[in-house]
């Protein structure tokens, strides 16, 4: 109801999230090619020209599906604990996409030994805390909207 400080907490985590679709989890030379795995597949660099090698489907839909919680978890407002819930079920959503990430990497080429680990790979971490600060704010404003209650 109130609503304050957690929408900026959620924005920032669906934020996170959906620089998982540009920003690569890891990268690695391999014979003068890089190549890259971000949350659209394998992507390969050769004289300056990137490819897609392999797509990934369903790690795409995971994590636009994750963003699209966010952001109906920030337009729930009204409801706290809805918008608990829905925090709830978006860190659900990125420890699956987390895990099927890891099992993506598998397929990447070369296997992990001497990959890069970049920005995408931490990213997910950093949006699970975000939606832990956001759900302190709702706590908080149930705590206050209580207090009120009992001066009434």
């Amino acid at each position: 109801m109130i609503q304050r400080i957690q929408t900026i907490w959620f924005f920032l985590a669906a934020l996170a999230i959906a620089l998982l679709l540009m920003i690569p989890f890891v990268s690695k030379v391999i014979n003068e090619s890089e190549y890259w795995v971000n949350a659209l597949g394998i992507f390969q660099q050769t004289n300056g020209a990137a490819v897609k090698i392999e797509a990934y489907l369903p790690l795409t839909i995971l994590t636009v599906a994750a963003v699209a919680m966010l952001i109906l978890t920030i337009f729930s407002f009204k409801n706290r604990t809805q918008q608990k819930r829905g925090a709830l079920a978006s860190i659900i959503l990125i420890v699956v996409l987390s895990i099927l990430t890891y099992n993506y990497l598998g397929k990447f080429p070369g296997g992990l030994e001497g990959v890069q680990y970049k920005l995408g790979a931490f990213l997910p971490l950093i949006s699970i805390i975000f939606i832990g600060l956001g759900v302190r704010g709702v706590n908080n404003d149930e705590r206050l909207i209580k207090s009120a209650d009992r001066l009434r």
